[in-house]
């Protein structure tokens, strides 16, 4: 048992497999925010909850209050002025990459479309 310890170690010090240089590690779930509650920064709930919900308090506020038909409108209206921007901030995009989020996935998106593109043109045969 201890030659086979010792082949092991061996194997690793010389490294038969022909890699060079250091090899990486790079963890799938790694993220540099601090977070609050529920898997959110304190920036992300004062940027985009709070806004959602002082907007629906706004709204539930708007009169008249004793038609069920208004009230069933306004919850409609409640339900998706709160649930696009928790939508927005916990949509994961890439399945397997818990660090990448739907907000980062969309800047990134919009700042590639507005990148100046290069197009490479066949030169023409001039003989």
């Amino acid at each position: 048992m201890e030659q086979d310890q010792i082949k092991q170690v061996l194997y690793e010090m010389f490294d038969l497999n022909n890699k060079k240089g250091r090899e990486w590690f790079f963890p799938k779930n790694v993220d540099n925010q601090y977070k609050v509650f529920a898997n959110m920064t304190l920036k992300e709930i004062v940027y985009f909850l709070l806004p959602a919900f002082l907007l629906s308090g706004g709204l539930a506020a708007i009169p008249p209050y004793n038609s069920w038909l208004f009230w069933i409108i306004k919850a409609i209206f409640i339900i998706l002025i709160i649930l696009i921007p928790v939508v927005y901030i916990h949509y994961r995009p890439v399945k397997h990459r818990d660090n990448i989020r739907a907000k980062d996935y969309i800047k990134e998106v919009l700042e590639y479309q507005k990148k100046k593109k290069l197009y490479f043109m066949k030169p023409k045969n001039r003989l």
